[in-house]
């Protein structure tokens, strides 16, 4: 499977992002929806990829650098096309994106997600995350569920 870099100008990326939106805002008050927005995708400190099949965009991902104590990864904006799913193409993202950061030379992965993305958590939970505390710019929300990950071995 085969990932590029995109930047807010990709094809399909606005209604993909759109598509995302649509989505968390149907699960999820839009005071607990932390998604960035497309124009922040050209920053420096964020690295996203997405996947195309034939000439339409069915799947992205990406991180965010940002500091706490130390530098750390967050991933945001893993998703998949429903016609898409079931391939593997979820992990496939993660992966890529887990060992981009790595290289990068980032020790830590975090990520908020929501209590409704069951199949996302355990997907989550078989690379290896495990459940924290709120952390970054996050407090403690009923529907937000954290987790992070070491990439230190």
């Amino acid at each position: 499977m085969q990932f590029i870099q995109l930047s807010s100008q990709s094809a399909g990326l606005a209604a993909l992002f759109n598509e995302i939106d649509t989505l968390m805002n149907s699960l999820y008050p839009a005071e607990a929806n932390d998604l960035i927005p497309i124009e922040e995708v050209d920053n420096p400190n964020t690295y996203l990829i997405g996947h195309y099949d034939e000439e339409e965009l069915v799947a992205c991902g990406s991180y965010v650098v940002k500091q706490d104590q130390s530098k750390y990864a967050e991933l945001k904006r893993i998703y998949v096309k429903p016609s898409q799913r079931g391939k593997g193409m979820a992990k496939a993202v993660i992966q890529h994106l887990l060992s981009q950061a790595k290289a990068s030379g980032l020790k830590q992965v975090k990520l908020e997600t929501g209590d409704q993305q069951h199949a996302a958590i355990k997907l989550y939970e078989a690379f290896g995350f495990e459940f924290c505390d709120a952390f970054g710019q996050y407090r403690p929300e009923p529907s937000s569920v954290f987790m992070q990950l070491s990439l230190e071995s």
